[in-house]
């Protein structure tokens, strides 16, 4: 499929490159890449489906051919008619108003048959476990709904090759667990190359494991199987206590529960659940109801109010930001545009923001999405900081090994959010399988 040789690319009026002479060769086969946030994973994929460079005007130099021609001699769009992408950021891909029109729109643009399409949308949903959601508004989906959608547009169009970017992160282990398994079978039919900052949960899915470091290729042989990232609980700083209520409103299916949330100063608080039971819609109803909430979504961008990092750091306080710009990784970026940036930097950026502020709670849902161990490690040591100073930090995550920093967690279920519980919680086995949270028998 594709063949690169001493491929260099760079961004439109940037300094350096963010692929630097890339020699590689990719056949059939189940193929990881890695590498830290921002290494050029994300820019790596947009060539290999021709979004870069014709989308901005990044300037090329090497060779790349896809499948036996060079990249240049497609006419827009051909090359998605054999490959299919899914995006770290589901919302980005969706033009349609529901899961039925979005799928219908992706086989439109590629020439099928009226006649053909709905047996095809009722055959990829089947598939997938996903037909409950073929009317529903993709709006009103959670974000591991919505990352769910997005794999099954990218595989209707029955493609060669399939390209997904860090497809997991925003599933419960349950979900995640399904899916590996279910791409399994897909595999003996569609190439995969998968981007992935957690590979152990694909167990031995993949044949081949490519390294990015700073855009070069510095690894490219047989997977290596390795252990999950391991974090230990944050050491507990409470003092007086501050009650949080949420009202009763309605969700689609449900009502979610009114809720009587209280929270410490200094208490590190996880929220746990399957997809799509409430939990991200709780969160922004938390952040909608209380100034005194910080809050960073699943999809940060829309946050950003200045046009470069360091003045988006430094918006609405005096307070130094260098060694936040340091610890997150954003030294090198301090003047790029926040939305040039990759989406792990971003989330990284809306966290560095946030942890600057002064609200009595700070809270983010997903944040380790699309984050490598040091950026995890990083984010482990200023939620301790934050804690220590006497601010609350809640989060909702599906990263079960980060999910442990926490002292106090909650379950989501269907609306109702029950807790607090503590660490004990990871020894009920029974609890944690109600909730989509048990990963036994992962291999």
């Amino acid at each position: 499929m594709v063949e690169a040789e001493q491929l260099t690319f760079r961004y439109p009026g940037k300094p350096t490159d963010v692929l630097s002479d890339v020699t590689l060769t990719l056949q059939d086969g189940r193929t990881l890449i890695t590498g830290a946030s921002g290494s050029g994973k994300s820019t790596l994929f947009a060539m290999f489906n021709r979004l870069y460079p014709d989308n901005c005007d990044g300037i090329v130099t090497g060779r790349l051919h896809l499948f036996d021609r060079s990249y240049d001699t497609y006419a827009a769009g051909e090359v998605n008619r054999r490959v299919g992408t899914v995006f770290q950021d589901p919302d980005s891909q969706f033009v349609m108003q529901t899961v039925e029109e979005e799928l219908i729109f992706t086989l439109e643009n590629f020439g099928v048959a009226r006649g053909e399409m709905s047996e095809r949308v009722t055959a990829i949903l089947h598939a997938l476990g996903l037909s409950e959601y073929r009317n529903r508004t993709i709006h009103d989906l959670s974000g591991g709904e919505k990352q769910q959608i997005a794999v099954a547009c990218a595989l209707i169009g029955r493609p060669e090759w399939l390209l997904l970017d860090e497809p997991l992160a925003h599933l419960d282990p349950e979900t995640a667990h399904r899916f590996v398994r279910w791409f399994d079978g897909v595999a003996r039919t569609v190439n995969v190359v998968v981007i992935e900052h957690r590979p152990y949960v694909w167990g031995d899915f993949f044949d081949r494991q490519v390294e990015l470091v700073e855009g070069r290729v510095v690894k490219d042989g047989p997977f290596e199987m390795r252990p999950d990232y391991t974090f230990a609980s944050i050491g507990s700083h409470k003092g007086e206590c501050n009650l949080f209520h949420i009202p009763n409103f309605k969700r689609n299916e449900f009502e979610l529960a009114a809720s009587d949330l209280t929270v410490a100063e200094g208490e590190v608080v996880a929220i746990l659940g399957r997809n799509g039971s409430g939990k991200s819609t709780w969160l922004r109803s938390l952040a909608r109801n209380h100034r005194d909430v910080g809050f960073v979504p699943q999809s940060p961008a829309h946050l950003f109010v200045t046009s470069d990092v360091t003045s988006e750091l430094k918006y609405g306080h005096d307070r130094p930001i260098e060694d936040m710009l340091t610890r997150l990784g954003l030294g090198p970026l301090r003047d790029a545009h926040p939305l040039s940036l990759s989406h792990g930097q971003k989330r990284r950026l809306a966290i560095g923001v946030m942890m600057l502020s002064e609200k009595r709670l700070i809270a983010f849902d997903e944040p380790t999405a699309g984050q490598d161990e040091a950026s995890l490690r990083a984010l482990h040591d200023l939620m301790a900081e934050r804690a220590d100073a006497g601010q609350a930090v809640l989060f909702v995550t599906h990263d079960l090994s980060f999910a442990r920093v926490a002292n106090t967690y909650y379950l989501m279920h269907e609306g109702e959010l029950s807790g607090p519980y503590d660490a004990s919680l990871w020894d009920d086995p029974e609890l944690l399988r109600r909730h989509g949270l048990l990963t036994e028998g992962w291999s």
